[in-house]
């Protein structure tokens, strides 16, 4: 009888290389997959990032402006908007009085009204724009007290104010043919973000037309309602 010649144990050289050989598609299919959940995630977190600090930004904008105020015996508490480039970008410089809940912060004298001014910069890039925010307390003493300044947005591609005057949105004011005290209506604030998306605020300036009864002083508590 004839016996047969068993396979000695093990696998071969080509058994071997075929193996890994799968097991290097695997992995890379694995690797692929991994890879883009976290560049998917990043994205997600900087996109949630950027609408943060939009939202921010206009938020704070919006409550600025629900206190502006200008009073026609203090031409130092007008507003005032000028529009301009920055790195190519639409920008606007923003300023104005408002009335605000003073703070108690220990380090400084608690103001109702502060001078706030709202503007860009380059950005660290120098190819976008930040938008900083400026605040004045007690502005109308002759006050020493330093300025407070915060970044509130950057990476921006834009920063725009648009101002209603009773009969139409314009860029700049003083708007023509008015006194210099005299207040907008309504102002719009459009933030343009770094992908270019667009976010616009209308905002109510609840004191305008009152520029004749508002004769504030300088000192709190003398503000007339």
């Amino acid at each position: 009888m004839m016996r047969l010649k068993r396979r000695p144990g093990g696998f071969t050289l080509i058994e071997i290389l075929l193996s890994l050989a799968i097991l290097s598609v695997i992995l890379l299919l694995l690797l692929s997959a991994f890879t883009g959940a976290a560049r998917s995630r990043e994205a997600l977190s900087s996109r949630s990032r950027e609408f943060r600090q939009v939202r921010i930004a206009l938020d704070r904008i919006g409550t600025d402006l629900q206190g502006a105020f200008s009073s026609s015996i203090r031409e130092e508490s007008a507003l005032t908007c000028k529009e301009d480039l920055l790195s190519g970008y639409p920008a606007a410089t923003l300023a104005f009085t408002a009335f605000q809940i003073p703070e108690t912060d220990g380090g400084r004298p608690p103001a109702s009204v502060v001078k706030i001014r709202y503007f860009p910069r380059v950005g660290a890039d120098g190819a976008s724009m930040e938008l900083h925010r400026e605040q004045s307390d007690l502005p109308f003493i002759g006050n020493k007290i330093p300025l407070r300044e915060s970044m509130l947005a950057e990476g921006l591609k834009g920063f725009r104010v648009e101002l209603y005057d009773g009969t139409e949105w314009i860029k700049e004011w003083p708007a023509p043919g008015k006194a210099k005290t005299a207040m907008p209506r309504k102002a719009a604030v459009t933030l343009v973000d770094s992908r270019g998306d667009t976010f616009r605020r209308e905002i109510l300036l609840f004191l305008a037309g009152r520029e004749t009864v508002l004769t504030y002083s300088g000192r709190r508590g003398t503000a007339s309602p």
